[in-house]
């Protein structure tokens, strides 16, 4: 054990009095115009380091700078500043006159990203041809390698191809490279923009060998995370990973392999584009599941919406108590930054989705095809399936306007109503389903834009309609039963509204019924009126034919034959109705009477006659 110590001893003495005589017979400042020149042979970039270097011995051989700087070709501003770099440097070639650079690190860089850094060259300026060769040159009896480099705690400013700057703190990268200059990194970094932060961290390969031709990468293991304002509480947060191709002086990119998952959703497929001059951007992209609510809405608030059931007016009937139901309301965040990159972007984007949620609504079988341009989005289908219905949308839309511009063909097939009243903010107070086929145009995307800002024409189809606690049929019923004593209703009948077809016009908040008829075993039913939507009010009514009844002949026969009129009418708040059965038997029993004496003097001249 003795003799174990006593070598180790040996060892550490050996080492230590190696490294002193390295420190007092090589001077570090030796090497400054040595290392600025290859940088400036290799690269192109001007290296310049202020103040003297000096050697460090713990915990690895290395060489300290003072302030240092790195500016491109024909740059006005440098693209990297430093207070200090540490270059760890191997012990053994330097005996043989080898600068081996094991690792270099850089600390409270400030690093450049913007044109007034960029390399600039004169018109007839040639291009070398990629060499891997010029990887590992030589100047004099000197030979430079640099496997490590390291970037810690600085910043990234960079300036997209608008002008505008975005500042990349807390800067962390790690590049692991061979002589091929291929290798491993590892980044980290986070971005503050508009009260809302997205950090990441990114582990993959490099492939530097054709750059600044081509640099490929890719993302084995990416987690990223998005908090601040307008998000949900918890942010958005998940993992990622792709291949991806850059290439420097065209400014264009591919990404192939592409999976992302944002909280509880996952995209998976390609894409690629260019940054400048203006974003060109097309995405293929495919989702499992996909909650839109999170991802792109600030939140869903609920609000009070009067219902539109109706108050009995003095004319007939009972009076129907009015209730309240709280329904969700569309409300979107100030998206007008993301509207504001629509307008000065190329995008070209097919999403498809097995399961989508929005505004509370899910989705399945979603598509998604459309091309923006400049803020023109060209709509080439929106479709999907909800609630035992399908829907699908074409047309464009015109986002360069503050409010925006929507010219739409619609094709919606077995809707729930339960789904488009909250929708479009209007109060849930029927059921069953809807069709619509029409075209229309307006201005805005909320639902209140929708039924206020929008005009067009659409055919329409009712399916199962039911409106709680109120049904138009046996409102008739007990109305005729209470007027007269001479008919009443089969009581094996349960009356149901039937599908009803017809169609409508939109404009200016008022929706104009042109027609909307239906007919079952038990009752025809067709209704003429508007909806004020702007107002909310309406008036329509409702022409009835019931069957099913036993009594009288002839009070069946009229029945049968004129039709009941059910008017509603005023605002939602307080909605009244109108049903004259008692006017209807008045003027049956008048026609009686008249019909009686018209027969009576009949009879009394044919009987002067003879």
């Amino acid at each position: 054990m003795r003799k174990l110590i006593t070598t180790f001893a040996i060892l550490i003495a050996v080492l230590v009095a190696g490294m002193t005589a390295l420190v007092l017979l090589v001077n570090p400042n030796d090497f400054k115009s040595y290392m600025v020149q290859q940088v400036k042979k290799r690269s192109g970039y001007q290296l310049v380091l202020n103040g003297d270097l000096r050697w460090h011995v713990w915990p690895k051989l290395s060489i300290l700078s003072g302030p240092m700087s790195l500016t491109a070709p024909g740059a006005a501003q440098p693209t990297v500043t430093a207070d200090n770099m540490r270059l760890d440097v191997e012990l053994l070639p330097l005996l043989s006159h080898q600068l081996h650079i094991s690792n270099i690190l850089i600390t409270h860089a400030v690093i450049q990203a913007i044109p007034e850094s960029a390399a600039q060259s004169g018109l007839n300026t040639p291009i070398a041809p990629d060499d891997p060769s010029s990887l590992s040159p030589t100047l004099g009896h000197w030979s430079l390698d640099i496997a490590r480099v390291a970037i810690t705690n600085s910043l990234l400013v960079w300036q997209d191809p608008q002008g505008e700057q975005l500042n990349f703190r807390n800067l962390t990268l790690r590049l692991h490279q061979d002589e091929t200059r291929s290798g491993h990194y590892h980044l980290l970094t986070a971005l503050t923009r508009n009260q809302q932060t997205f950090s990441v961290d990114l582990e993959g390969q490099m492939d530097a060998s054709h750059y600044p031709y081509k640099l490929l990468f890719s993302v084995d293991r990416g987690h990223y995370q998005l908090q601040g304002v307008s998000l949900p509480e918890q942010g958005i947060e998940g993992d990622t990973s792709f291949n991806a191709e850059w290439s420097p002086m065209s400014s264009a990119f591919a990404l192939t392999n592409f999976s992302l998952h944002a909280n509880d959703s996952d995209f998976s497929g390609e894409a690629n584009g260019s940054l400048a001059p203006t974003l060109k951007l097309g995405l293929t992209l495919h989702s499992q599941t996909a909650n839109f609510d999170q991802l792109l809405l600030s939140h869903t608030s609920l609000s009070s919406v009067p219902s539109a059931l109706p108050h009995h007016e003095s004319t007939g009937g009972d009076g129907v108590e009015a209730s309240h139901v709280r329904t969700p309301v569309v409300v979107e965040k100030n998206n007008r930054g993301f509207i504001d990159w629509l307008n000065q972007s190329d995008i070209s984007s097919r999403l498809t989705a097995d399961q989508a949620t929005w505004h509370g609504v899910t989705v399945n079988d979603l598509v998604l095809d459309a091309h923006n341009v400049l803020g023109v989005m060209n709509l080439h289908s929106l479709a999907g399936k909800v609630g035992g219905g399908q829907f699908g949308l074409q047309g464009e839309v015109d986002f360069r306007p503050e409010l925006t511009k929507v010219q739409l063909q619609t094709d919606v097939q077995r809707i729930p109503l339960e789904i488009v009243q909250p929708l479009l903010q209007l109060p849930s107070v029927l059921r069953g389903a809807i069709s619509l086929q029409g075209q229309f145009t307006g201005q805005g995307l909320q639902g209140k834009d929708i039924v206020t800002q929008w005009q067009g024409q659409s055919s329409v189809e009712l399916l199962g309609l039911d409106i709680p606690r109120m049904n138009v049929q046996q409102m008739v019923i007990d109305a005729v039963t209470r007027a007269s004593n001479r008919v009443n209703a089969d009581p094996k009948i349960h009356p149901v509204i039937p599908n009803m077809q017809g169609q409508f016009t939109l404009s200016k908040g008022q929706l104009q019924l042109t027609t909307l008829e239906g007919e079952n075993d038990q009752v025809s039913l067709n209704a003429l009126g508007n909806i004020n939507f702007a107002q909310k009010n309406l008036d329509i009514t409702f022409n009835l034919l019931t069957r099913g009844w036993k009594g009288d002949p002839s009070l069946i026969a009229l029945l049968a034959n004129e039709p009941i009129p059910l008017r509603f009418y005023g605002p939602w708040s307080h909605l009244q109705y109108a049903l004259s059965v008692d006017r209807l038997l008045k003027n049956n029993f008048k026609s009686r009477v008249q019909q009686w004496l018209k027969d009576n003097e009949k009879t009394k001249n044919s009987s002067s006659g003879q």
